[in-house]
């Protein structure tokens, strides 16, 4: 009844409507076991965001506490945005995190904070299951009040004690002792003696010199730089007699032994933080030079505020910012919201962001600036976000990007393509996402120092791409030349072209080396992406592993 209706109301709206096609890769029996005659297959994505999907973002503290308090009338902070707020909403964020978590609410006003004496950041969220809730996007505002924020954030979710998913526990590593060659829930292990239910673990490989020789990026890469496939996981079975554990969501790559493949405890993610309801913005640089390479450059307004984020989440797990919007500060003389980047989850597992917009950042040039959403970790979900006159709108970083999930997404004209930058990022989704002039870069990078961001992904789905308007110069909404097989399936509205083909090229200068992404990537239902059943994947996916 549903899709009936839905193709009625295209016959009204004055649009041919389309017939009702499936993917050959995703037929009504499907399983993430299902393979076509070559192999090719699309990867579950349903793990994507918070609680893996299985349960709604909650409205107070996951673990369950109940602490409310109000920074105006139990902290002091000032709502008029003529004093210094940093301090009294930095107290109540740790008073509530040191008992044990709760909400700290910013009721209707503008605060101001800033980074203090040598602090990255302006305000610290260093305690599992806090909340910052503001009264409204458009009616709470905060107002970070200084363009010095070099390497800098406005907000930093991040853990107390520190560490990486590189930072291994003494004595909690034990090897993989049969190759993982496609994603699984199922790892054999030398030794599962140290490891239990509900230990969370780093599952990784490294970028060997064979790795980087078989991505065709010797003299690219370094296996000192590159950390090869990492996965966070949750451990939900052990079994000692077969030598196995049982992970919360699958790998995204090829594991082998040949590159040490194994397991290891690292230090405790933040948990169960979460933004939401609030206007956030950054005062302008006045300083003068916004060039591509003016980061470098002293004295700039570029060296001012490169690298700059506006929210950056690092080792955190199962969190979420919703309802979140940039703004201009009375103060600023143009229409810049931001001094630079947006939101950033780095070495992050199931971070939900939803229902936010970020605009107008104040420098888009090089050195990574001026990026709407940037994902470098694994399992999270954007949804329903957008991003306005960016560099990048949405952007995949390095190995540690994957399984990530961009669901109802729209991107307003940036000044460069949402695109995988480096590094190889594995098994990415982009699903209904709607680009206006803008397109989507899914190839061969020869840029970046000191390791060359070369082939940026593999295994990667585009459903359902919608576009609005091609961008400037660009004929095609997709550009899809992935290491190994990737895939673009379906693709609707005004600007539908999608490139495919492979090419082969080789480099004498700045190092020899050759590539060539053969095969062509899997491309089926250009234009078509109206009829396309089901019309999101993700959705999909994540109803049929719940029924299961």
């Amino acid at each position: 009844m549903l899709l009936r209706f839905l193709l009625l109301t295209v016959a009204v709206a004055g649009v041919e409507a389309q017939e009702p096609w499936r993917s050959s890769l995703y037929p009504e029996e499907w399983t993430p076991a299902f393979r076509d005659a070559e192999g090719r297959f699309l990867h579950d994505f349903s793990y994507a965001g918070y609680a893996r999907g299985e349960e709604s973002i909650p409205d107070g503290p996951g673990n369950g506490a109940d602490r409310r308090v109000d920074a105006v009338v139990d902290y002091q902070a000032d709502p008029s945005g003529e004093k210094d707020s940093t301090a009294a909403i930095q107290a109540a964020l740790d008073a509530v995190g040191s008992a044990g978590g709760g909400v700290v609410f910013l009721p209707a006003g503008v605060y101001r904070v800033a980074p203090r004496g040598s602090d990255a950041f302006a305000l610290w969220m260093k305690y599992d299951h806090v909340i910052l809730r503001g009264a409204g996007a458009g009616v709470t505002f905060l107002h970070n009040a200084t363009p010095a924020m070099r390497g800098k954030e406005i907000i930093r979710v991040s853990p107390l004690g520190g560490g990486s998913w590189t930072t291994v526990l003494t004595n909690s590593t034990t090897p993989v002792v049969e190759d993982a060659l496609e994603p699984t829930l199922r790892v054999k292990v030398r030794d599962t003696g140290s490891l239990k239910e509900g230990d969370w673990v780093v599952v990784r490989s490294d970028a060997s010199n064979e790795f980087i020789a078989e991505h065709q990026m010797t003299n690219w890469w370094t296996p000192a730089r590159q950390t090869g496939p990492i996965f966070y996981r949750r451990i939900m079975g052990v079994d000692g007699e077969a030598g196995t554990i049982t992970l919360d969501a699958p790998t995204r790559y090829a594991l082998r032994v040949r590159d040490n493949a194994r397991v290891y405890k690292t230090r405790a993610q933040i948990q169960g933080v979460g933004l939401e309801d609030f206007s956030i913005g950054n005062t302008e640089s006045s300083l003068p030079g916004y060039g591509e390479e003016d980061y470098s450059r002293q004295g700039t307004g570029a060296y001012e505020v490169h690298g700059a984020h506006a929210i950056a989440f690092r080792q955190a797990l199962f969190g979420w910012i919703r309802r979140v919007a940039t703004f201009r500060p009375e103060v600023n003389t143009t229409e810049y919201h931001l001094v630079s980047n947006g939101v950033l989850l780095a070495q992050t597992r199931g971070i939900t962001v939803e229902e936010c917009t970020f605009e107008n950042p104040q420098y888009r040039g090089g050195g990574g600036n001026g990026y709407g959403f940037t994902l470098q970790g694994n399992e999270n979900l954007l949804r329903s976000n957008t991003a306005v006159r960016q560099r990048h709108a949405f952007d995949f970083k390095s190995m540690a990007a994957s399984g990530n999930a961009i669901v109802q997404c729209k991107s307003v004209n940036p000044s460069l393509a949402t695109d995988f930058h480096m590094h190889l990022s594995m098994a990415n989704l982009l699903d209904n996402l709607t680009l206006d002039r803008d397109y989507v870069d899914a190839t061969v990078r020869p840029y970046g120092t000191p390791d060359y961001h070369g082939v940026t992904t593999t295994q990667s789905v585009f459903w359902n791409t919608n576009g609005e308007r091609y961008m400037a110069n660009r004929a095609y909404l997709i550009n899809s030349q992935q290491f190994g097989w990737g895939y673009v399936i379906g693709t609707r509205g005004e600007a539908t072209a999608v490139r495919s083909r492979p090419f082969s090229f080789r480099y004498t200068s700045p190092v020899a080396s050759a590539v060539d992404t053969a095969p062509e990537d899997f491309v089926e239902g250009v234009g078509k992406g109206d009829g396309l059943v089901p019309a999101s994947l993700y959705e999909d996916q994540l109803a049929r592993r719940l029924a299961r």
